[in-house]
C-alpha cells in the first residue's frame, strides 16, 4: 500500500472508531404496576425489582423511566405501545412468550396461599382448596394446576384488581384465603396489626423467576440482548438483601 493509501486508511479508522465507540443504547421505558415490595412508586428505586433493573440499565450506559399503571394496562402498554420498551416484572408463560423477548431472571417469586391464623389452612392438592372461595388478582397466572381448576369450575374464586384489595379482603374476613406472593404478603402486613393474624401456607402453588418483557420487535430484541449482557455484571442476591434490609429497617 502507498503512503497516501496508508494515510487515508488511518484517517478512515480515526473517523469510524469514535462513532462506533460512542454508539449508545436507547433509553429504556418500562411499564409496571404497584406490587410491593417488587415495584412501588413510593419506595426507593421504585421497588426491589426497580432497584435491580435500574442497576442493569445503568450498566448498559443508558437511562430508565418507569411508569405505573393497573396490571391490565401495564401489559397492554408494555407489549404494544411504541412509546414503551416493555414491562416488568413478569413470569414466563407460553402465551406471553408470543409477545415478549424475555430477559434473563431478575429475581423470583413464591406464590401460595395466605390465610388467617384463627382459621388454619392445610392443603396438599388443589382439590383440598375447592371448598374455599379464594381471592385472586385479575390477570395473574397462579400456577397451572390452580388455574386449570378455576377454568374447569372446580375452584371458586373472588377476583379483584390488586394485591392490596386482596389482602384487605382477607384481613376483614371477606374471603377465607387468598393467592399471593410470600414477600408481598410479608411486606403488606409487617407494619400493621395484621402481622400477627395472617400466615402463608407451607405448601406453595408455584415458584417462578421474574423477567423484563421486551417488546417483540427488532428494537426489543436488541434491548433484551444488551440488558442480559449488562445483567451479568449485577449481583442480584447482594442487591436484594441490602434493599430489603433498607426498606424494612430504615433506621439501620
Amino acid at each position: 500500500m502507498t503512503k497516501i493509501g496508508l494515510l487515508v486508511s488511518a484517517v478512515w479508522v480515526g473517523v469510524v472508531l469514535p462513532v462506533c465507540a460512542t454508539a449508545q443504547v436507547p433509553p429504556v421505558r418500562l411499564a409496571t404496576l404497584e406490587w410491593v415490595p417488587f415495584t412501588a412508586s413510593n419506595l426507593p428505586s421504585k421497588g426491589l425489582s426497580g432497584e435491580i433493573v435500574s442497576e442493569v440499565v445503568k450498566a448498559m450506559g443508558t437511562t430508565l423511566k418507569i411508569d405505573f399503571h393497573p396490571w391490565t394496562e401495564t401489559v397492554a402498554k408494555g407489549e404494544s405501545d411504541p412509546a414503551f420498551s416493555g414491562y416488568f416484572p413478569v413470569w414466563v408463560t407460553e402465551e406471553r412468550a408470543k409477545k415478549c423477548y424475555f430477559s434473563a431472571p431478575i429475581g423470583k417469586t413464591v406464590t401460595g396461599i395466605g390465610y388467617l391464623k384463627d382459621s388454619p389452612l392445610q392443603w396438599k392438592t388443589p382439590a383440598d382448596l375447592a371448598a374455599l372461595k379464594i381471592g385472586v388478582v385479575e390477570g395473574y397466572p397462579n400456577g397451572e394446576a390452580f388455574d386449570a381448576a378455576v377454568k374447569q369450575g372446580k375452584q371458586p374464586v373472588e377476583v379483584t384488581t390488586s394485591d392490596t384489595n386482596n389482602v384487605k379482603k382477607l384481613v376483614t374476613k371477606k374471603v377465607p384465603a387468598i393467592v399471593i406472593d410470600k414477600a408481598v404478603l410479608r411486606y403488606m402486613t409487617y407494619k400493621t396489626q395484621a402481622k400477627d393474624s395472617v400466615a402463608f401456607a407451607d405448601k406453595t402453588l408455584v415458584e417462578r423467576t421474574m423477567h423484563v418483557c421486551f417488546q417483540r420487535t427488532p428494537a426489543g430484541k436488541s434491548l433484551q440482548e444488551a440488558f442480559d449482557n449488562a445483567l451479568k455484571k449485577v449481583d442480584i442476591g447482594r442487591l436484594e438483601s441490602a434493599y430489603l434490609k433498607k426498606i424494612e429497617d430504615p433506621g439501620h
